[in-house]
């Protein structure tokens, strides 16, 4: 457990930029030569617990900050534009690589499959991608993690009748993102930086590390997931709150849509407003109180099949438990009774946590947002019983921890000047230097770290050669779009655009079982490319099977078996030989 030391206010003067209005020359005097009395100006709002909020009294009530950049923070903007701008476009040809060589697994296929279903009319997609209840597979897609969002997206395939649309709307989503904390930054130390150099220098490396972190490109890789959506959301969400807009609702809906997962983004931006100072508890209380009614209704409605709560029924001690807010509380009150459980857990998976936060230079987790979405988003995934959340494949779980320790960089480096302010010139210059070392050093850790890092994601999704995809893509175009297909899960995402489809898996100690609905059933298997599950001697053998169940092959080409089964008739399932 993550414990927040909460230092109080004292009353300083403040450290943001002087207001224009007071800006125009001396203060007349009165005829008794005393000078007028000014209104009060706002104090420092850098949180007392790390970038938080004001020392204006809790009765008082907020008004919206003038966020307008101005000057030389106005020109760094713009420079981050075009910074975010490159990125995004290079998010974007990764991403149409990844469409043309089927580098898109099950994940992609499920929400195609949904986003496709509802496009054309089916409002209430069925989700037949994973066995969660093997043999039977699927259910009503809301379902999964009430991930609604894909309701409002589905006009997308009316305007391009493309699943790519998806990623596109990923990455739009991620460099928006990347640029939502590169401007939370600024106007954050535009009102709190001693100068103006300070917060073009600090500014300067919030950028540098926003577009160098690699958890961007890793989450971009993994075919299409609602998280990143929810990251954006959430920042816009944070910055128009912080800065006392009530537009910040708005976002926080958009939040909610993005399913479970995401709610629990709201609960962590609720906590992180709690502690930034006593005028945003409010809207940290309601924040939480929101996301815990959220969660109930998910439960209400039997969606939270996605969430997969009984991989997390050993820290209770228990076998499983119910995927409704019931069952977070016996997870919750198994921890807090069998403590040493999760500790060990979470220390033998310590490197994988780290690496995320590491990878965006380490201290912006020692702000109150950083601290706070570091643990409400990295321990679920280290708990997960599951490695593969937590895992450098888990970028999209947990890019809204590595967004917010970005925006903490910002907040840290004007917590530390504020402690020098009552202080002498030269412990407050020291203050200002150490601000500035950590600050350069978290970008000199972010740059390592991407140096590693990021290659790895091309490496690990890219697995599929061009003669293959071009292969692939020509028996693509010889299945109808109303047949049933199975496809090796590593490439089955571009295949997935249909209401019967089936990722070949191969993981089930007996085979794995599929339920067959159509007189025609086309099989799709590559046993040695793409990110597969199945060993390829269990795809072989799959191979065989359809060999000697006397299916028409479409082409054995380039590492791609294709078959064309006529299903005899009565036969209800077919069953895949073990691995």
């Amino acid at each position: 457990m993550l414990r927040t030391t909460v230092w109080h206010a004292v009353e300083q003067p403040d450290y943001g930029l002087i207001p224009s209005h007071l800006s125009h020359g001396p203060v007349p005097l009165r005829s008794d030569h005393r000078r007028l009395q000014l209104p009060p100006v706002a104090t420092s709002i850098a949180s007392p617990a790390l970038g938080g909020g004001t020392n204006e009294p809790a009765t008082k009530p907020r008004r919206t900050r003038d966020t307008a950049l101005k000057g030389s923070l106005r020109t760094v903007w713009l420079i981050g534009i075009v910074a975010v701008g490159v990125q995004f476009v290079l998010l974007m040809l990764h991403s149409w690589y990844l469409w043309d060589h089927f580098d898109l697994t099950a994940d992609f296929g499920q929400y195609s499959q949904a986003w496709q279903q509802i496009a054309t009319g089916h409002l209430n997609p069925y989700d037949t991608t994973y066995p969660w209840f093997y043999p039977h597979y699927g259910y009503p897609f809301y379902q999964g993690d009430l991930e609604l969002i894909m309701w409002p997206l589905a006009p997308l395939y009316w305007v391009w009748p493309h699943a790519i649309d998806l990623l596109i709307v990923q990455d739009v989503a991620l460099a928006g993102s990347g640029l939502c904390v590169f401007r939370w930054s600024l106007e954050h130390l535009q009102t709190h930086a001693p100068n103006r150099r300070f917060a073009v220098a600090i500014s300067s490396c919030v950028l540098a590390i926003v577009v160098l972190q690699p958890w961007t490109y890793w989450a971009a890789s993994y075919d299409y997931h609602s998280e990143p959506l929810a990251t954006f959301f959430t920042l816009l969400a944070g910055r128009d709150l912080w800065n006392g807009r009530r537009r910040g609702w708005i976002w926080v809906v958009f939040v909610l849509l993005c399913g479970n997962v995401a709610t629990s983004y709201i609960a962590a931006l609720g906590i992180a407003a709690i502690v930034s100072g006593r005028h945003r508890w409010r809207i940290g209380v309601v924040l939480v109180f929101i996301a815990v009614v959220w969660l109930g209704v998910v439960g209400l409605v039997h969606s939270g099949n996605g969430a997969a709560l009984g991989a997390y029924a050993y820290l209770a001690h228990r076998m499983t438990v119910n995927d409704t807010l019931g069952g977070i509380f016996t997870i919750v009150t198994g921890v807090a009774r069998h403590p040493g459980t999760a500790a060990h857990v979470l220390d033998s998976r310590w490197g994988q946590i780290y690496k995320f936060v590491g990878g965006v230079g380490t201290v912006g987790v020692f702000s109150c947002v950083g601290a706070a979405f570091s643990v409400i988003v990295l321990a679920p995934s280290a708990l997960n019983s599951s490695p593969g959340f937590i895992s450098d494949v888990g970028g999209s779980q947990n890019i809204m921890a590595v967004m917010a320790c970005a925006v903490g960089i910002a907040m840290l480096a004007t917590w530390l000047t504020r402690q020098g302010q009552s202080r002498g010139p030269l412990l407050r210059v020291g203050f200002i230097a150490v601000a500035l070392a950590l600050s350069i050093g978290a970008v000199a850790q972010t740059a390592v770290e991407s140096a590693h890092w990021t290659p790895l994601s091309g490496q690990t999704f890219e697995r599929v050669d061009s003669a293959t995809a071009s292969e692939l893509a020509s028996v693509s175009a010889q299945i109808p779009g109303n047949a049933e297909t199975i496809v090796s899960q590593g490439v089955v995402g571009r295949f997935a655009q249909r209401h019967n489809f089936y990722p070949y898996l191969d993981v089930f100690a007996n085979g794995q079982t599929v339920p067959l609905f159509g007189h025609v059933v086309y099989v799709v298997l590559l046993p040695n490319q793409g990110l597969e599950s199945a060993p390829a001697s269990g795809t072989l053998a799959a191979i065989a099977l359809m060999r000697r169940l006397g299916a028409r092959q479409i082409t054995d080409r380039h590492g791609v078996y294709a078959f064309e089964w006529h299903v005899p008739r009565g036969q209800t399932e077919l069953t895949f030989p073990p691995p």
